[in-house]
């Protein structure tokens, strides 16, 4: 009995400890669930706070063109006030700058210009699934911009602002809104306004790329009016119970919202509880230890997961961010037509440390690539800010030597790291195409010609970030038509296989040496494809960039046999290149004669006889001039050293030669010639 006894009290004790183990386990997990609960909501509306401010700086830095562009085209506009011709060339200007606006106008207030009409509206812009610019003068009855909220509020606006969103049914035919900014005439009065409408579905792609669970959902919307712009319809939502957190974007009338379920918020969480409660009616012992030992597994995977959740986060909206700098595909057409650019980056991580970046500024394009020393985040973050030094430094200054130097002691004021940057910097004339650059230390391009890869030889020059005060010297390469320049950093030549092979510099010509005439999306694309079959199925080594720059032909250029039979092309040539240019026809007969004069100086005395050559001819306009380049690889001569004729004497008297010359001097209003890398131009401009 005492035995039995003593078996019971003992059941009973160990009954009473699994009891008191079992309430004291619910306890403490009702506990845990109620903290864990209250962690899980403040961790979700942080990051759903941090998203959303990413988020909105990115917004604000895409619409943040429009706004630079057209205050930086307000003191053009208010320059060229007496010649209201000159403003469909501003809108047109500003529409070409970058594909996110679609349309643009300089509108006056009622009857400023008299001979106009009671509305004047320069308006440029891309009709709805056209690339064809179309200027027009878009103002009238049937289009009272004086009576719209976007004229009235940029007329009371001293510093810009954004309009409402709208559907714009006579410009742009689509979702937009629109920046405006006051224009002043010399007294100081308000005249009118620089009008820029962005549209909204490159908005669009960045708010919906906002996902943190599956069922959550970014918005966006007006400020002053709420009306939705961006997110689902109502149809579309999740019902049930939800956490909304918003974020105001300054300056821009526009609101970010977050929506997250409450189901995608606590789903992790009620599915460990519901397994820890369902252990928990098994056996008390067992589910009180496996309890004990999964607080404390759960305790830590709960930190990791968040940890770690955070950092994918963060980081993927990182590489968003940082692709969203590489630039866009180069619009237009005249001169810039010459242009086949294609650019590849790809991170060997989340984000990478390497860069490229063009653009056009003033007929000439402006590039770059360049290699950070630091892999992974801290070499994304240097990248981005040399990527905005680039752009800042090189608005000021067409001379890669000045803005390598600017560059390198920005960078290296504030090094304390040491990282360094291996940068290549370029500016090409696309009228002559004359490269200037300078080089950083950086991988040698490969000059593409007539089939024929090599690579560039480059001056010295010290890597960026390492000495303030290093010095930069700048060369220059005359490119023909058809010949690309193709750059890259080192993770091609770099690039490693499984055995821990380079790629090399030698396979890397003899792909370049098989391009032929392709595009240079092609050459890029070639290239990248002989790396991946090359490192198979290892992991990349390093970063890997390529910017191929094709100089190729366009409509105002013509070629020429040095034959004297081809003069036959050159005013069918001239007289569509006037009639493409809307330009005053009673120039064409002086255009077309000293053309003629010019181009047969080079056909007859240019080439050894019997030799073939070829003459090119290129055309452009600029500020009120036609400018004429003929250039030729035949042997150096300057024909502006060859003595004039002498007119006083009589045509019996005269030595031969020195009529044509003195023929050109007289129509065009400015002849000059140089010789460089093996080609003869004679550069030609004529004021109308």
């Amino acid at each position: 009995m005492s035995t039995d006894k003593s078996r019971n009290s003992f059941a009973k004790q160990e009954i009473r400890k699994i009891i008191i183990a079992a309430i004291l386990m619910i306890a403490v997990s009702t506990s845990y669930y109620l903290y864990l609960r209250s962690k899980i909501r403040n961790d979700a509306e942080l990051r759903a706070h941090r998203v959303l401010a990413q988020t909105g700086q990115a917004i604000s830095s895409h619409m943040g063109r429009a706004e630079t562009i057209a205050d930086a085209m307000r003191p053009f506009a208010e320059h060229s006030l007496e010649n209201p011709d000159e403003m469909y060339t501003i809108s047109s200007y500003i529409v070409e700058s970058t594909l996110q606006i679609t349309s643009a106008g300089v509108a006056f207030i009622e009857n400023y210009y008299p001979e106009k009409g009671r509305w004047f509206l320069a308006y440029a812009g891309y009709p709805w699934n056209s690339d064809t610019l179309v200027r027009k003068q878009l103002g009238g009855e049937n289009h009272d911009y004086l009576t719209m909220e976007w004229f009235q509020q940029g007329m009371e606006s001293e510093n810009g602002d954004w309009s409402n969103p709208y559907y714009d049914q006579d410009g742009g035919c689509g979702e937009m809104m629109t920046y405006v900014r006051a224009i002043h005439d010399t007294t100081g009065r308000r005249v009118g306004v620089i009008a820029v409408d962005f549209t909204l579905d490159s908005l669009a792609a960045i708010v919906q790329s906002v996902q943190l669970y599956p069922h959550s959902y970014c918005t966006l919307v007006s400020e002053s009016t709420g009306e939705l712009i961006v997110g689902p319809s109502a149809m579309d939502k999740i019902g049930g119970r939800c956490h909304i957190y918003t974020e105001p974007i300054e300056g821009k009338n526009l609101v970010l919202t977050l929506t997250i379920t409450d189901a995608d918020m606590y789903s992790r969480l009620r599915k460990a509880s519901l397994a820890f409660f369902l252990m928990a009616i098994g056996i008390f012992v067992t589910i009180f230890l496996i309890a004990y030992s999964s607080v404390k597994n759960i305790w830590w995977l709960g930190e990791e997961r968040l940890k770690n959740q955070h950092i994918e986060d963060e980081l993927a909206i990182a590489r968003k961010i940082q692709m969203s700098l590489v630039p866009s595909k180069i619009k237009g057409d005249g001169l810039i037509s010459k242009l086949d650019i294609s650019g590849f980056l790809q991170p060997a991580r989340f984000v990478g440390g390497d860069l490229y970046d063009y653009y056009v500024r003033d007929n000439k394009l402006i590039f770059c690539i360049g290699d950070i020393s630091g892999k992974g985040v801290p070499g994304a973050m240097l990248m981005s800010i040399t990527h905005s030094l680039f752009r800042t430094l090189s608005a000021q200054s067409d001379r890669p030597e000045h803005i390598m130097q600017a560059l390198n002691h920005a960078i290296g004021e504030n090094n304390p790291d040491m990282m360094f940057i291996t940068m290549f910097i370029g500016v090409l004339d696309m009228e002559t195409g004359i490269v200037s650059y300078c080089n950083a230390g950086h991988n040698p391009p490969m000059l593409i010609r007539s089939g024929q890869a090599q690579y560039m030889d480059l001056a010295l020059n010290l890597i960026l970030g390492v000495e303030l005060d290093a010095k930069y010297s700048s060369q220059t390469l005359q490119l023909s038509l058809g010949d690309t320049l193709f750059l890259y950093t080192d993770g091609l030549t770099e690039a490693e296989n499984a055995e821990k092979e380079l790629f090399g510099e030698e396979k890397a010509l003899d792909i370049a040496n098989g391009f032929g005439e392709i595009s240079a999306e092609e050459q890029i694309d070639i290239m990248h494809q002989a790396v991946l079959r090359f490192v198979g199925e290892a992991e990349p080594s390093d970063d890997l960039t390529m910017l191929a720059i094709r100089f190729q032909s366009c409509g105002h250029t013509l070629s020429l046999n040095n034959d004297i039979q081809e003069l036959e092309k050159l005013e069918p040539f001239l007289s569509d290149f006037f009639k493409r240019k809307n330009l005053d026809l009673s120039h064409l007969p002086q255009m077309d004669l000293a053309l003629e004069e010019a181009i047969a100086n080079v056909i007859m005395y240019a080439y050894p006889e019997g030799e073939k050559g070829m003459v090119e001819i290129t055309l452009g306009t600029k500020e009120g001039q036609i400018q004429t380049c003929i250039s030729d690889t035949g042997t150096p001569f300057n024909p502006l050293q060859h003595p004039e004729a002498e007119l006083s004497s009589s045509i019996e008297e005269r030595p031969i030669g020195g009529l044509g010359i003195h023929l050109i001097k007289e129509i065009m209003d400015n002849v000059e010639y140089q010789y460089k890398d093996g080609r003869n131009m004679l550069t030609m401009t004529l004021n109308v």
